[in-house]
């Protein structure tokens, strides 16, 4: 579900940061005429909703200009299935990886580095 918000900017360590900043992402962010406000478009999950609209000024929905403009201007790049399957590898292997696991693993890298294999 595609919704606007108007969020504020903070100043961290001296530099400037959107609020909800850890919920952003394949966004279209904004600046406004107001200095410390900038508009967000964003295709978000209703728990992102949620958090978002606890840091916003305001939320509502877009206009059809606004979701053209998003689909523009955002690309979102599918993830790569080999890295999916290595982090998997990785990340759910005991101590030791067995060896079909480790040829995967080096098919995988193969792939990744343009080695035919």
């Amino acid at each position: 579900m595609f919704y606007v918000y108007l969020l504020p900017v903070i100043i961290v360590d001296g530099a400037e940061q959107v609020a909800g900043i850890d919920l952003i992402h394949h966004a279209l962010l904004q600046a406004t005429d107001l200095p410390y406000v900038r508009r967000l478009i964003q295709d978000v999950t209703p728990e992102e909703h949620v958090g978002l609209s606890l840091e916003c000024l305001s939320s509502r929905d877009p206009t059809t200009a606004e979701i053209f403009q998003y689909h523009e201007m955002v690309v979102i790049i599918p993830p790569n299935p080999d890295i999916i399957r290595a982090r998997e590898l990785l990340e759910n292997s005991p101590d030791v990886i067995t060896q079909p696991e480790m040829w995967e693993l080096m098919r995988i890298f193969g792939r990744l580095h343009g080695i035919d294999c």
